[in-house]
């Protein structure tokens, strides 16, 4: 990551390849000869807007029909075939809005481009029809200069650039983020300035924000830059990049910005604390998170409820359940009422540690307070439940679910299957499975991985590689758990080498990489089979992948090699060595342990190794960890 005092080449980010190829676009951007139709700041209710008599009511029903969740085509366009010549542009932007939520999207495209007089052609129908029309985001920039060419007396101003860079960046649709963030600089870069307009801060937010969540953190940071050297210093472009860089762990990269930020007259807003108290609780720096808090003390920034539901999430993540309760009971006492979403984390984190009986204390009180469930709270309190095996309480809480008017998803399904599996009722989990299926649930590859691993444990492989060809054939890649259940399900058939088959198989595909459980089970059937030598070859090709071994993987190997005799001394300190000699410190100690567990003291050669290289690079850390809690304290 460049570093935020040093000086960075500006404009770095466009791209060679042009998104629009046209030379009479070109020369329309450079034109001085457009005028806008009307002024973005024009009151709609101006009494000069409507010189009809009847315009005050017509925008009324227009303004209906826009509101309307299912508008019928019809009455829309019966009431545009009824429209006097002299009515208020401003009809138009509604009409646009509700044909475009109506079964005919398209009509809302023709109607823009084919206006029933000139004037019914503003920036409000413009801006309007950015927002509301149904088209891929990569088409909406040539929509975008189309109308423009189409409408000469229309100039786009700087909302309308940035309500397109909106569009493009942040799409609901699957996005491809390297053809999406081409177009969005260009934009910047090209488009704005060709029309002799100025990026605000809303502007570069809205890119930075999106290079950010695409994981391109270096680029984010350069325009950053940019947008200092530019005069618009915004926190809002401040923020995304350092939940990214907390996200990616690199909390030096984040202490930076942030140092940066305040040196270039940015004050941190109340969501940039919020951002810096979730990252650090995630990556476990709670002393720097402190830290934060009394600076957000120091600076009077006043504590919401999204700031308390930051910090509660956080300490969920790092494990801190208790004190996760803790700082949500607190929020109470200082007067702020816990939504669903400070719930949330903490009924989802109590349930997958298995403390379902904290969970459902948290819930009681939590309904206790008025706040109604949810369908991420339903579904974590139904999964609690489940992985307990309390299925009669999930049923309760699903019935009851139900009578919520709250639609199950395929993550409530998913753990009511998972739960009849785990009592050995795979009846009733199929049963929930049809069910999920009749209503409309389309299975993905966590869904698809259950009911593998469900049938395989009780005996049903072939069922469950009818499972397997089935979700292959309607395009579900699988995933690392699915292709584990799989395998484990033919190795415990006597399949070994069909499992081994589909392991290459996973390898070959790309669709998910093997970790250190489905190199276990692997290496289990293959030891079980007494073939040693293929065991040892793929504990070889394990860890050229980077897997390390844990316990499991050493005692699997020591229950079939003859410990008495100094084999499985010989067998683990080779181990030690190999992973020493790959720098994996952490894992060579892991295996160190599991020789004294078992009463094999390793070498004095090897164990001096180990020791020196976990101290040192623990000492190392805790020094830079203690550096930079100085420097968040300050």
């Amino acid at each position: 990551m460049p570093s935020p005092t040093s000086p960075l080449p500006l404009r770095r980010l466009i791209p060679n390849p042009p998104f629009y190829a046209a030379a009479a676009a070109a020369r329309l951007f450079h034109s001085d000869s457009f005028v806008s139709s009307s002024s973005d700041d024009e009151p709609p209710l101006a009494d000069e807007l409507f010189p009809a008599a009847g315009a005050p009511t017509l925008l009324s029903v227009a303004r209906s029909l826009s509101h309307s969740p299912s508008p019928s085509v019809s009455s829309v366009l019966g009431f545009l075939h009824r429209l006097p010549t002299d009515a208020s542009p401003h009809i138009f932007p509604h009409l646009i809005a509700a044909l475009s939520r109506s079964p005919r999207p398209l009509l809302a495209l023709r109607l823009f481009l084919r206006p029933p007089t000139s004037a019914a052609t503003t920036h409000h129908s413009f801006n309007s029809a950015l927002l509301r029309f149904p088209l891929p985001p990569h088409l909406l920039p040539a929509f975008f200069f189309h109308s423009l060419r189409r409408f000469p007396r229309l100039a786009p101003t700087l909302l309308s650039f940035n309500l397109l860079l909106k569009c493009v960046c942040f799409s609901l649709v699957p996005r491809n983020h390297r053809l999406y963030l081409e177009i969005a600089l260009r934009v910047l870069h090209e488009s704005i300035p060709g029309w002799k307009l100025q990026p605000d801060k809303f502007t570069y937010s809205t890119v930075v924000s999106a290079l950010a969540d695409a994981g391109r953190v270096d680029d984010a940071v350069a325009l950053v830059h940019e947008m200092v050297v530019d005069g618009a210093v915004a926190a809002e472009a401040f923020n995304p990049v350092l939940s990214a860089m907390l996200r990616a762990r690199d909390v030096t990269g984040a202490a930076k910005l942030f140092s940066f930020m305040q040196l270039k007259g940015c004050k941190p807003s109340a969501a940039t604390y919020n951002v810096l108290l979730h990252g650090l609780l995630v990556c476990g720096r709670a002393s720097a998170a402190m830290g934060v808090m009394r600076r957000m003390e120091r600076e009077e920034v006043t504590p919401s409820v999204l700031t308390y539901g930051a910090i509660v999430d956080g300490l969920v993540r790092c494990g801190k359940l208790q004190d996760a309760w803790k700082v949500t009971e607190e929020m109470a006492k200082k007067g702020f009422a816990p939504n669903e979403f400070v719930f949330s984390p903490v009924i989802t984190g109590f349930c997958k540690s298995g403390e379902v009986d904290r969970a459902s204390t948290v819930w009681d009180t939590m309904v206790a307070g008025g706040v109604r469930p949810n369908i991420v709270l339903y579904s974590a309190m139904i999964d609690g439940f489940a992985r307990c095996g309390k299925m009669t309480k999930a049923e309760l809480l699903f019935e009851e679910m139900v009578e919520a008017k709250c639609v199950p998803n395929i993550m409530t399904y998913s753990s009511m299957v998972r739960g009849y599996f785990q009592i050995g009722d795979s009846s009733q989990a199929l049963s929930i499975w049809e069910e999920m299926l009749s209503a409309g649930c389309t299975p993905n590859a966590v869904t698809y991985s259950i009911l593998i691993s469900g049938l395989c444990n009780v005996g049903r492989s072939k069922d469950a590689m009818m499972v397997w060809k089935h979700m292959l054939g309607h395009g579900c890649a699988p995933d690392t758990i699915a292709y584990t259940s799989m395998i484990k399900g033919l190795c415990a058939s006597g399949m070994v080498d069909g499992g081994l088959r589909l392991f290459n198989d996973m390898l070959a595909r790309g669709d998910a990489d093997p970790d250190v459980i489905c190199y276990n089970v692997l290496l289990d059937g293959l030891l079980r089979a007494k073939d040693l030598p293929r065991a040892m070859d793929l504990l070889n090709q394990m860890l050229d992948h980077g897997c390390d071994p844990d316990t499991v993987t050493c005692n699997t190997f020591l229950r079939e090699i003859e410990v008495g005799q100094g084999k499985g001394r010989e067998f683990l300190e080779g181990l030690v060595l190999r992973l020493c000699n790959r720098k994996r410190n952490k894992a060579a100690a892991e295996v160190v342990m599991v020789m004294l567990a078992k009463y094999i003291v390793p070498e004095a050669a090897i164990l001096e190794m180990v020791v020196r290289g976990v101290c040192r690079q623990k000492r190392v850390w805790r020094v830079i960890d203690k550096c930079w809690d100085e420097i968040w304290r300050f």
